[in-house]
């Protein structure tokens, strides 16, 4: 009804608006001498979002999974460009890449893995990621087809070492060769043994194709010899499948910078969300790629990596407002306050870095008692890192440290560990109040150990200890050393045993926890190793390096990582500051 009213008076009202538009246009254009109006400028279009990341070291080459490749700033490119089918958090645990496909334990023993691709994923050149890439990616990692014998320093003495890897194959990572399905895009790994850390095998490697052509050969052809070259055995050894050893140099070294350290960036062939626009050893440009499906979609449009160095030269540039993310790592106080002063967001904490007193072999067990419980090991920490990261407390683990979050609080509780303070009447006690010597090699040159090692003499002494610094030409009774990254309790574990902190009960507990493919039963046999070793006061766990990750104001979206020179994680939220 009111549409009706509105149609029977808007003919009048029409008559009278067009008059009155002519009259106002005539008196406009006589008000303005008949000159005709400026156009409106152009808007100029915004500049692209943008962040700087600063990272130590001069990059060599774009593959960082070589013996040679594995640096650190290769591996910063590597943590940008490279996606696979998972990735580590800032507490070192692993996330899955539900963008790219999946990883699923079908049972237990044997220990059966699944690996699906999703189809519609490509590398940065347009090429499908296929299941022939994870076969190839199998192939570099397992070692399948090695048959090289080596001597004590790791050289090769007979037989063929193929792809000259940065992480050697582990013993208990043994498969039979992968089937693929490829109507359900699916490649299937059946293990020897069952192997905990079955979900780090992520397989995706560089791209086949690219290798293929670097190699000289057909993609179809280094298939056919991954899939029917028989097992490699160092006790017979073979010559060479032509097209494995071709395939294995181009992954060697086709992805390296030349002589005088020029990139090709065409050989940059990646399954992340950038491109490599330009590569120096001081810089390399990214832009984010328009055929990227998965999902890390950058909020950035672009990204520059500035390579300095050394940790000087990287704190100055972030506090110089030329760096807007860096993991600028273990920083002492003066740094802070530099950074702090020019308006630069610090985050320090734990690395998985950590320092221990190991013993001898030939260390009596009564030493090895009074020295744990002689040192103070709450002052210890206090001491030497106290001034950077107040909350840091004395390591509870020999395994793991708090850089793997809530792993390693659930590890801690019920492991055993001891109390953090000294006991020097108990310290005094286990010797029956007789002196003791305690030779002790460490760095004396490391700021941390200096100070943990100066802080060991006077706690020692007050039990009747006589800590000293081994001589060169001695044995030392202890070691006092960082020790290497442990992003697995089962590598770890591994690792710590095969250095000698070691029991047989570890040992034993150790050869069980190798067969368990659950992660819950992993922590309950890390928990019992470490119970273990202080009962028998293998050694003493101390302190965490401590990392710290350096953000300019306003930068969004960056969180802390727990991985010594690593990238923080998770770049695809970044944020640059707002305009």
């Amino acid at each position: 009804m009111h549409h009706g009213q509105y149609q029977q008076i808007s003919t009048t009202s029409r008559r009278r608006l067009t008059r009155l538009v002519v009259l106002t246009v005539a008196a406009t254009v006589a008000l303005a001498g008949c000159a005709a109006p400026e156009p409106a400028p152009e808007e100029e279009p915004p500049p692209p979002t943008t962040l700087t990341l600063g990272v130590v070291g001069t990059p060599t080459s774009f593959n960082a999974a070589t013996a040679h490749g594995a640096t650190a700033p290769n591996r910063a490119v590597s943590a940008l460009l490279d996606e696979r089918l998972g990735s580590l958090d800032g507490d070192l645990q692993v996330v899955p890449n539900n963008g790219l496909g999946r990883i699923t334990r079908i049972e237990g023993d044997p220990l059966t893995v699944s690996y699906e691709l999703f189809a519609d994923r490509v590398w940065s050149d347009g090429t499908p990621i296929t299941l022939d890439d994870l076969m190839f990616g199998w192939a570099v990692s397992s070692h399948y087809f090695d048959d090289a014998t080596y001597d004590e320093t790791g050289a090769v003495v007979a037989g063929t070492r193929y792809f000259e890897s940065a992480t050697p194959p582990d013993p208990n990572a043994r498969t039979s060769r992968p089937t693929m399905d490829r109507t359900a895009d699916t490649l299937t790994l059946t293990y020897d043994e069952p192997f905990a850390d079955w979900n780090r095998q992520w397989l995706l490697d560089r791209p086949v194709h690219v290798v293929a052509a670097k190699a000289g050969v057909t993609v179809k052809d280094l298939m056919t010899a991954i899939l029917t070259t028989p097992a490699g055995d160092p006790t017979a050894p073979v010559e060479p499948n032509p097209v494995l050893a071709a395939a294995a140099a181009a992954w060697n070294t086709g992805f390296d910078a030349s002589a005088d350290g020029t990139f090709d960036v065409t050989a940059a062939v990646v399954s992340g969300p950038w491109t490599v626009a330009e590569a120096t050893g001081s810089a390399m440009s990214l832009v984010r790629r328009d055929n990227y499906q998965g999902g890390h979609y950058p909020a950035l449009e672009s990204m520059t990596i500035r390579f300095f160095p050394d940790r000087a030269a990287q704190v100055a540039a972030v506090a110089a407002g030329e760096v807007d993310v860096a993991n600028i790592g273990d920083p002492d106080a003066e740094e802070l306050k530099t950074l702090a002063d020019a308006g630069v967001t610090v985050t320090t904490g734990p690395t998985a870095q950590t320092m221990q007193v190991r013993f001898a072999d030939t260390t009596s067990d009564e030493l090895r008692r009074a020295v744990s419980l002689a040192l103070d090991r709450g002052a210890i920490v206090e001491e030497a890192v106290g001034e950077v990261r107040p909350d840091a407390r004395p390591l509870q683990s020999f395994l793991s440290s708090p850089a793997t979050g809530s792993t390693y609080q659930e590890l801690t509780s019920g492991n055993g560990a001891p109390g953090t303070g000294s006991d020097v009447g108990a310290a005094r006690a286990a010797l029956d109040d007789r002196p003791a010597v305690l030779r002790v090699a460490h760095d004396s040159a490391d700021p941390v150990s200096a100070s943990v090692f100066a802080q060991m003499v006077t706690m020692g002494a007050e039990a009747g200890i006589a800590v000293r610094a081994a001589a060169e030409n001695e044995i030392p009774d202890a070691t006092l050393a960082w020790i290497g990254e442990d992003e697995s309790l089962y590598r770890s574990a591994r690792d710590r045993l095969a250095e000698g902190v070691t029991t047989a009960d570890a040992e034993e507990t150790f050869a069980e926890m190798t067969r368990d493919t659950d992660p819950v039963d992993v922590l309950a046999g890390a928990r019992e190793i470490d119970r273990a070793l202080f009962e028998a006061y293998a050694g003493i766990p101390l302190l965490e390096r401590t990392g710290a990750v350096a953000v300019a104001n306003g930068v969004g979206g960056v969180t802390y990582t727990s991985e010594p020179d690593g990238v923080p994680p998770s770049f695809w939220t970044w944020t640059p500051p707002a305009s």
